[in-house]
């Protein structure tokens, strides 16, 4: 179900016009140029925010976790120590920020080294150790992959991609123990033995922790994989097109169709009036709201009608600083944790990124301007106290005030600066 052009670039571009973009730093022009002011800065941190693999750091490796990569990359936090790893989802998302900055380089090995790690293990790892093996995350790299030959015209990568993509999918997310008798897709994780197996797959959905999936994940069809699954066989379609290989674009939209509407039969709720995650055990919708929502509608899986129900209730999501993971607390349904990090009030960079995308793919201009203006304002404010950007934020204060799950909050490069590139580049209609 196609509704525009998704090409984020073209959205992005033509969504709002030249007029508008005047009188949007005309309406804002503190915001915009304390905004203008941090994205310079965060385009001198790309090139600091660089770790390697490479033979000699695996070899260095003290812990021989470490897994080879052949290219540079900017890590999940960047140039801060928590979290030095290439990862799967995060680094999709950090794409956005650097195509948003120009830097295909970056992006282009990021791509490469994601291309090799699926040739050598057949997917995407949750990260580059050996103990992340076990699992992937969200399969993100597909769209990465196309809205970068979008920018570029690289249709020697997009050649190159194209096997490892079409392996991960069909021998990896499209097979038991991750395809479900529904025919959508789960979360699984195949021994980390540091985790029970339950919290472990939890980890492979990016939700680690939520109440969500009713403390089970295996049981349910998340909705933001199987919208990104939508996106990957649409976004390898369009690829095979851009290469003139159109015997295979039409088995690809028919998967991303035939995905789309299974996730519509099964997880639409008319009496809720949104998508809800669905227990394929107890055949029956979990009773948790979030942002994951949005993913529907950011993979054009909801109909028109399905689409104004679900901005209808946007109220329950945005708060002063952006929007909350969950409409509310519900308890944590793990008894290691009190209080899940992916729930009420957090509010993550990348939710505002897929929300406000799929807004404006359904043409609620107005409101995807009014996600990423009051989640950019709140980190520009952190960014001013503190001179750091952070992992997650309180979206009721705009603060760091958030009870610990496992972790103190981090500061934070990777998507936070990729969140604020994208954003800043929404509110202001900005192409680069």
């Amino acid at each position: 179900m196609r509704w525009k052009n998704s090409g984020f670039l073209q959205r992005l571009c033509c969504s709002v016009d030249a007029m508008t973009a005047d009188r949007s730093k005309k309406r804002n022009p503190t915001l915009y140029s304390q905004w203008r002011t941090l994205d310079k800065q965060i385009r001198q941190w790309w090139d600091h925010d660089l770790h390697e693999a490479s033979e000699a750091e695996v070899l260095a490796d003290e812990s021989q976790t470490l897994l080879f990569l052949p290219h540079p990359y900017s890590s999940a936090s960047g140039s801060h120590s928590a979290f030095p790893e290439m990862y799967g989802w995060d680094t999709f998302f950090i794409n956005l920020g650097l195509l948003a900055h120009d830097r295909f380089d970056l992006v282009r090995g990021h791509i490469l080294n994601q291309v090799h790690l699926i040739e050598e293990y057949g997917f995407v790892p949750n990260g580059n150790r050996s103990y992340y093996l076990t699992r992937s995350q969200p399969p993100m790299l597909a769209e990465g992959v196309w809205r970068y030959v979008q920018a570029t015209q690289d249709l020697e990568l997009a050649r190159l991609a194209i096997p490892a993509l079409e392996r991960e999918y069909h021998h990896f997310w499209d097979v038991p123990p991750r395809k479900t008798p529904t025919g959508l897709a789960t979360h699984f994780d195949c021994g980390d033995p540091r985790r029970r197996e339950a919290l472990a797959a939890e980890a492979e959905s990016g939700r680690d922790f939520t109440a969500i999936y009713g403390g089970d994940v295996r049981r349910c069809v998340p909705l933001h994989t199987n919208a990104a699954l939508i996106k990957a066989a649409r976004a390898i379609s369009q690829l095979y097109e851009q290469l003139g290989e159109c015997s295979s674009v039409d088995h690809w939209n028919h998967l991303a169709r035939e995905r789309a509407q299974r996730l519509r039969q099964l997880c639409w709720s008319e009496e809720e009036s949104t998508f809800l995650q669905y227990d394929w055990v107890q055949k029956q919708p979990l009773p948790y709201r979030s942002t994951c929502v949005f993913w529907v509608l950011w993979a054009e899986a909801a109909s028109t009608d399905q689409a104004e129900k679900v901005v209808h209730q946007l109220d329950q999501f945005l708060q002063v600083a952006g929007l909350s993971f969950t409409d509310q607390p519900y308890d944590s349904p793990h008894s290691e944790y009190d209080w899940l990090q992916w729930g009420y009030p957090s509010g993550w960079p990348p939710e505002q990124i897929i929300a406000m995308e799929a807004l404006d793919l359904y043409g609620y201009h107005q409101e995807a301007e009014e996600v990423a203006k009051r989640y950019l304002q709140a980190q520009i404010n952190l960014h001013a106290k503190t001179g750091e950007l952070w992992e997650k934020l309180n979206v009721l204060t705009g603060g760091l005030d958030l009870p610990t799950e496992r972790y103190a909050i981090p500061p934070f490069h990777g998507w936070s600066s990729a969140s604020v590139a994208v954003l800043g580049r929404r509110v202001f209609a900005l192409s680069n």
